[in-house]
C-alpha cells in the first residue's frame, strides 16, 4: 500500500493505492476532507502538423488542403514571403485544428481560401511564387 497525494486543478487528495501484480489500482476515494472534484475536460489532442497535398517546388505552385475541413484561419497574405515549414494555415474537421505548412520557399502570390469556408481534400489555400 502507498499513500499518495494528488493534486488536480488546485485541489488536493489523498489516497491510498495498493500494488497488484506489477500494476496499480485506487483502493480508496478521496478523503473527506476534500470536495470531489468535478469531471475534468479532455484537453485536445495536439493538432497534426499538416503537410501540403501536392509538393510546392521551386518556390512556385499551391498549398493545398490535406483534408476535407472548414478554414479557421490563413496566417499569411499576399506578397508575404513564406519558408519551408511555417505554418500558413489552420483547418477544423472534427473539432481537430490541422495546420497546413509551406512545404517550401517562396513569396505568396494569392489567397485562394477564406476564413469559415469549406474546402475539399487537394483544394488550393495558397499559390506561391
Amino acid at each position: 500500500m502507498k499513500q499518495l497525494r494528488i493534486t488536480v486543478d488546485g485541489k488536493t487528495y489523498d489516497v491510498t493505492v495498493e500494488t497488484l501484480g506489477g500494476c496499480t489500482a485506487p483502493v480508496s476515494a478521496p478523503v473527506a476532507s476534500a470536495p470531489a472534484a468535478p469531471a475534468a475536460p479532455v484537453a485536445p489532442a495536439p493538432a497534426p502538423v499538416a503537410k501540403p497535398a501536392a509538393p510546392v517546388s521551386g518556390g512556385a505552385g499551391a498549398i493545398t488542403a490535406p483534408l476535407t475541413a472548414v478554414v479557421v484561419s490563413i496566417e499569411v497574405k499576399v506578397g508575404d514571403k513564406v519558408t519551408a515549414g511555417q505554418k500558413v494555415a489552420t483547418l477544423e474537421a472534427m473539432k481537430m485544428n490541422t495546420y497546413v505548412v509551406a512545404s517550401a520557399a517562396g513569396e505568396v502570390a494569392s489567397i485562394d481560401a477564406a476564413a469559415g469556408e469549406s474546402v475539399q481534400e487537394g483544394q488550393s489555400l495558397i499559390t506561391l511564387k
